[in-house]
């Protein structure tokens, strides 16, 4: 029987889960050459390790960084990356209030490492 590579991450713990996610994200944004604002984001939230120790996951190239692996997600932050070249929008989830806006992938990166969720949070769940 072949068990997926998610399936493996789950059964070694959280961490594996996020790890794995961010590999995969990296791959996507990779293969979106057309689309380099959105892999800028990817790279620039990747190198910071606050954000690299959430569960990372795009929605219309909204990425989404959340503290818990399995649905329903807590959602922190999102990030909203720069299409036509407007400003890279930072937003606070889940209701969606705007944090600020960046000219760039870094600038709205450490603006989402800079404004924290305000009520301690377990660093990860999982699926029961």
């Amino acid at each position: 029987m072949q068990v997926s590579a998610r399936a493996e991450a789950h059964v070694r713990g959280p961490a594996a889960v996020v790890e794995l996610q961010w590999m995969m994200m990296r791959e996507q944004a990779a293969e979106a050459p057309d689309f380099h604002e959105f892999a800028e984001l990817v790279e620039a939230a990747h190198v910071e390790q606050q954000m690299r120790q959430l569960y990372v996951f795009s929605s219309h190239w909204t990425l989404g960084f959340s503290s818990c692996t399995g649905f329903p997600f807590r959602v922190e932050v999102a990030i909203a990356p720069s299409r036509n070249r407007s400003p890279y929008l930072v937003q606070k989830r889940p209701h969606n209030s705007l944090i600020g806006e960046a000219a760039t992938a870094a600038e709205a990166v450490a603006l989402a490492v800079a404004h924290p969720p305000h009520q301690p949070r377990a660093r990860y769940t999982t699926f029961s």
